[in-house]
């Protein structure tokens, strides 16, 4: 079951578990996979919007730093990608990399966005999980919330991962995301 869990209701020790599972859920999943034969040839590390989430074409090609696209479709309650790029496509995983979500933070001074799902694949034919984020970010001091269940990509998934929003809007949004890259040491970083 998909839900989440706003930050200001979590204890410290609340929090740590989560990051716990999810760096866990990782893990076993890239050594499921073969990426690395024992835990020690892993670096578990933050994402990076530029790095990780833009596939040369598709994905967050300006910076480091996570903002929704300028156009949001006109007729409200259309899903579209969170991408801020001019190329309609979700960018795909290295094939070296797993990827595993675990947070949704608004940073906007009104948040927009009702709900974000995780999809895979060209066309988001493959729905991962759908969390409602509306209650849990409005009027808050700490507008981010847990996701109940860590989101795993495998290397080579098409992240196709989208947002609705209450109101057509030509901003961007401030949308970011918790999420865990697990690679072989001595990827990106070693």
């Amino acid at each position: 079951m998909s839900y989440v869990v706003p930050v200001n209701e979590l204890s410290l020790a609340d929090r740590k578990a989560y990051l716990e599972g999810a760096k866990e859920a990782g893990i076993l999943r890239a050594l499921a996979l073969g990426i690395a034969r024992v835990r020690e040839e892993l670096l578990v590390r933050e994402a990076l919007p530029h790095v990780d989430l833009w596939d040369g074409v598709s994905g967050y090609s300006i910076t480091d730093y996570y903002i929704t696209r300028n156009a949001f479709p006109a007729v409200v309650g259309t899903w579209a990608l969170v991408y801020n790029t001019a190329v309609l496509t979700a960018p795909a995983l290295a094939r070296t990399r797993v990827a595993v979500f675990y947070k949704i933070a608004d940073a906007d001074q009104d948040p927009q966005v009702t709900g974000v799902r995780f999809r895979v694949g060209a066309t988001g034919a493959t729905t991962k999980a759908s969390f409602f984020i509306q209650l849990p970010i409005d009027i808050k001091l700490e507008p981010e919330v847990f996701l109940s269940e860590p989101v795993v990509y495998d290397p080579e998934d098409i992240m196709f991962i989208e947002w609705v929003a209450r109101v057509a809007t030509p901003a961007p949004e401030e949308l970011s995301f918790g999420c865990f890259i697990i690679e072989r040491t001595g990827g990106t970083v070693s």
